[in-house]
């Protein structure tokens, strides 16, 4: 092999290397991250994945929103009434959220 047969080499394996690197810091290859407030239309239902194992969740303001399990890591949030709450999450691996839950007038 010449030595300018190498650079070419050693040259696109860099290319590629780099290429997959910026493939890897894609979004699309980046978990769901939960949002912090949910909105919803009164009337309306929502459904919210959090990316980790729920122990425990509740909503402050009954009248403004409820709460649904739809699996180990996803809530549905029933919006009632017009208004702002907090939803607290406890996950299987101790941590602890707050969120804000919002509905709008439907």
């Amino acid at each position: 092999m010449t030595v300018e047969t190498n650079i070419v080499k050693n040259a696109l394996s860099v290319i590629a290397l780099l290429l997959s690197l910026a493939a890897v810091q894609s979004p699309l290859w980046r978990p769901a991250v939960p949002p912090r407030c949910v909105t919803a239309k009164a009337g309306g239902t929502v459904l919210v994945d959090y990316g980790r194992a729920i122990d425990r969740a509740s909503i402050l303001q009954k009248r403004t929103a409820t709460l649904t399990a739809a699996g180990p890591h996803r809530l549905m949030i029933h919006a009632h009434a017009p208004g702002r709450t907090c939803l607290i999450i406890n996950y299987k691996d101790g941590q602890s959220r707050l969120y804000e839950v919002v509905v709008i007038p439907g």
